[in-house]
């Protein structure tokens, strides 16, 4: 069981990362909270007297502002405990379709943002005593790869691939890798995904009205998860059971998959 140090949170001003490091804070962690500073200026809650919590404005898809973070932190933490690559964009649009902006936007922002915390901290993590651990939350869609969401699903499958290499060069388990495979759940990633049509648009905000999961029953999850030491999550009740089929029927999958986009039409 991990005990309360020091983590920090990207893409916290909302959604799940928000709801990761809203947990950790009441849990007794100092936490260093970063996203771009239009969100972090739009987050109300007020901290109070003696609170654990820095709210840093930073760009993951900037490797400069990742080394000024580690500087910084080096300079104020003794360790660094733990690491949540939460910070993610998406865009929906059949390949051919999609702009080349939205699609360097999501793979900057989504594997490359999550490519270079994990360049600059991992060292740190590695070399902490205690026990340490590295999320990276990464989506179903990562393995499923929906129709008209490759630009997503390629930048979340690279998450994917970069996690495990972690954990592989990481002996001892240091630090723990987590991977974290959510299915729809309610945050606020809608808010800024790009819709190349008004079919896909309508289709995510009816699931994501319909879905039973909120951003903090994720947290709470990932954080169990953490403590546990597991390296997948895997969650939602279909996300679980497209996961087992994808691996035992790969080509049945992909015709599930053509068959349901087949019907938004």
């Amino acid at each position: 069981m991990m005990l309360p140090g020091n983590a920090i949170v990207t893409g916290a001003a909302s959604g799940l990362g928000r709801a990761v490091a809203e947990a950790l804070l009441a849990d007794g962690w100092t936490v260093a909270c970063v996203d771009l500073p239009d969100p972090l200026a739009r987050w109300a809650v007020e901290r109070p007297a003696g609170s654990r919590e820095q709210r840093i404005a930073m760009d993951v898809r900037d490797g400069g502002a990742w080394q000024a973070l580690h500087d910084r932190l080096r300079h104020e933490w003794s360790d660094l405990d733990l690491l949540v690559n939460a910070a993610g964009v998406g865009a929906t649009g059949v390949v051919g379709t999609l702009p080349e902006s939205q699609w360097r936007r999501v793979i900057d922002t989504n594997l490359i943002g999550t490519a270079l915390g994990c360049e600059t901290f991992v060292p740190w993590l590695r070399a902490n005593h205690r026990r340490a651990h590295l999320v990276n939350i990464a989506s179903i869609a990562a393995v499923l790869a929906p129709a008209s969401m490759a630009a997503y699903s390629a930048s979340k499958a690279g998450v994917v691939a970069l996690s495990e290499a972690i954990a592989a060069e990481c002996p001892r388990r240091r630090p723990g890798v987590t991977i974290v495979c959510p299915g729809f759940f309610r945050s606020g990633l809608l808010d800024t995904w790009h819709f190349t049509g008004s079919v896909e648009k309508r289709e995510a905000n009816r699931r994501m009205a319909i879905t039973w999961w909120t951003s903090d029953r994720v947290a709470r999850r990932v954080l169990r998860a953490v403590r546990r030491n597991r390296r997948y999550v895997v969650v939602g009740l279909q996300a679980r059971w497209v996961w087992r089929l994808k691996r035992l029927a790969p080509r049945f999958t992909t015709f599930l998959m053509r068959l349901a986009y087949g019907r938004l039409k």
